[in-house]
């Protein structure tokens, strides 16, 4: 028993002496302790936003309004006071309670579109670098031709495009899920049982959906057709980066000598390529996250984006817009309605860019030992 804790203590001290040097790296950047201070802040009021900002209403995002105000008849934005700690914007609605609950909102377009766009780009430039050939050329053409055009335009396009209320077909969608999975683990030649069991599953996927087809009606809202435009056009850009890592990787001995060895393409991949190209995509997401969230305020601040009412801070500015230089009124008079957001907005993208800054100081090889 102790030398089985013997090997396994001796196997950890690798690990720990590098979780060791990456917290000493972090420790001697004063930018990426701002970073990771303001992001655990943002993280703070994320968590505790319930608490912060009691709900109101059945759904938590939508921002309550000042009935008594509007019953009288304003609807421009008021001031900071007692009882709306952060003043109010356009039709009353509580801009502390849109500003903490978008926070929420920002981490979930943050995460999921960079999340959503990673994976695709992982999936088309793994393929195309590790195989190659005439696949790996169609799939990059096409990645060029997704970024020939302007990210925001065709963000705008696509937003406008994608209809509110979509009929999908569940039995289609899961057969080609089947199809795809038997076919990828037959190109990778993987375990063979496995194949099987995927094929005999498309087959049955296949026979409902020509006989007994699930037709299910999916309504999406207009945040979430921003979320998956910014995913579309998102991906290309990681694809080109994994492909160069991945072209890089395949030619070294230690890959040569894998497959010397009788190793599957699945398990070259999954153990070499993977753990060693990868880096430069995850430094990349971790930048990216915060122009993200700056898109989709832009998105929302052009009328593309969430709903009227919905805490998202570009949203928020969109209806302060229309009070920016009103004749005769002085600029102070309505200035939090888009100091206040514009400010969270700055800061939580500054956040993003200098984890970033710090992620590519620990996992970049070539400063990382500097």
């Amino acid at each position: 028993m102790s030398s089985r804790w013997s090997e396994f203590k001796a196997s950890l001290e690798p690990k720990v002496k590098e979780w060791k040097f990456m917290l000493k790296r972090l420790s001697e950047s004063p930018l990426s302790i701002a970073g990771v201070a303001i992001l655990s802040a943002f993280v703070v009021i994320a968590v505790f936003a319930p608490i912060l900002a009691p709900p109101q209403g059945d759904d938590p995002f939508m921002i309550p309004r000042d009935w008594r105000i509007l019953r009288v008849g304003v609807l421009e934005p008021i001031p900071p006071t007692q009882d709306h700690i952060f003043g109010t914007i356009e039709n009353q609605y509580d801009l502390y309670y849109g500003c903490i609950w978008g926070t929420i909102t920002a981490f979930r377009i943050g995460i999921l579109v960079v999340a959503g766009a990673l994976l695709i780009g992982l999936l088309i430039g793994m393929g195309a670098g590790y195989y190659g050939g005439i696949t790996g050329e169609a799939l990059m053409r096409f990645t060029d031709i997704i970024i020939a055009f302007p990210g925001l335009v065709l963000s705008m396009a696509l937003t406008i495009a994608l209809p509110n209320v979509m009929q999908v077909n569940l039995s289609l969608f899961i057969c080609v899920f089947f199809a795809l999975l038997s076919l990828t683990v037959l190109i990778l030649r993987g375990n063979p049982r496995i194949t099987a069991i995927s094929g005999a599953l498309f087959v049955i996927t296949l026979l409902s959906y020509l006989y007994f087809p699930l037709m299910v009606n999916m309504s999406i809202t207009n945040l979430d057709k921003v979320m998956v435009a910014l995913v579309l056009v998102g991906w290309p850009g990681y694809a080109r980066v994994i492909r160069g890592e991945v072209l890089r990787v395949r030619s070294e001995d230690y890959i040569e000598a894998a497959r010397a060895s009788g190793c599957s393409d699945l398990r070259i991949i999954m153990k070499h390529i993977i753990p060693n190209s990868v880096y430069p995509v995850l430094i990349m997401a971790s930048l990216d996250t915060g122009a993200i969230v700056l898109s989709a305020a832009a998105l929302s601040f052009l009328g593309l984006g969430a709903d009227q009412g919905y805490a998202d801070w570009g949203q928020i500015i969109n209806m302060s817009q229309h009070w920016i230089g009103v004749t005769n009124v002085p600029l102070t008079e309505y200035l939090h309605a888009f100091l206040i957001p514009g400010f969270l907005i700055f800061m939580f993208v500054l956040a993003w860019n200098l984890l970033g800054d710090a992620v590519r100081d620990v996992l970049d090889p070539m400063i990382r030992r500097r």
